[in-house]
């Protein structure tokens, strides 16, 4: 009985070993084809990336959609590189979400409710540039997605918070018009002038016709409030 129960042991071991032994050479593998991309020797990273995304790596499979959407080190292929996103994407990568989302967005197999789809799901992990993307989907309305101002805003103000410039200048205009919104000057300002600071060019032209419907003290005010959540967004960091 002690000899059987010694030889389970030492298979368990064995077995965990091996495990463990696999799990960090297939690390090492990732981390070396990140490298790869990093430095654009695109064919090494395909080379790396390939077994991974084939064993189920959701990192690798979103890198081989990555490279299959650019062209980089493969023949650009749009079909694919959607296939590798959802590989990845359905395992709950959130940068793959993303970039489906895009692709279904503007790419060749335009679908904006399958776009809506996947930038739920990464809008609801926290992604701001998902966030964004809905905002902007749900702002203008989009084939079978119907325009919802106030879904808009809600995703709008979530990725602005996170510094966003596109939401913050979008944003911006919800409150200008009061779209779903209650018309607020003083936060259309803030906001337009963040998005603006953050280098958007969009925001930066509307800041000037913006400023012509304000008096010295709104714009004051505007300014204020965009300092403090400069402020506020600073020491978040820092701590």
């Amino acid at each position: 009985m002690t000899m059987e129960i010694s030889k389970n042991l030492c298979k368990f071991l064995l077995t965990a070993v091996f495990l463990f032994t696999s799990m960090t050479a297939s690390a090492a593998s990732l981390e070396e084809a990140k490298a790869a991309y990093k430095n654009k020797d695109y064919e090494i990273a395909v080379q790396e990336f390939l077994p991974l995304a084939e064993a189920g790596d959701p990192v690798a499979q979103f890198y081989i959609g990555l490279m299959l959407d650019a062209g980089d080190g493969v023949p650009q292929n749009y079909q694919k590189a959607l296939e590798w996103y959802g590989k990845a994407a359905a395992q709950g990568y959130i940068p793959a979400q993303a970039n489906l989302g895009v692709l279904y967005e503007s790419g060749v197999d335009q679908n904006y409710a399958m776009a809506e789809k996947w930038y739920l799901k990464a809008a609801e992990q926290g992604d701001a540039t998902s966030q964004a993307n809905l905002g902007t989907i749900y702002y203008i309305g989009h084939g079978a997605v119907k325009r919802d101002h106030s879904k808009a805003a809600f995703w709008y103000a979530k990725a602005a918070e996170q510094g966003n410039p596109v939401a913050q200048n979008g944003l911006s205009n919800m409150y200008e018009y009061g779209q779903s919104v209650q018309p607020d000057l003083v936060k259309a300002y803030k906001w337009l002038t963040l998005a603006a600071a953050a280098g958007n060019e969009t925001a930066e032209d509307h800041k000037k016709d913006l400023e012509e419907k304000m008096n010295p003290a709104q714009m004051e005010e505007g300014k204020k409030q965009a300092q403090e959540w400069l402020s506020a967004r600073n020491q978040k960091k820092k701590n």
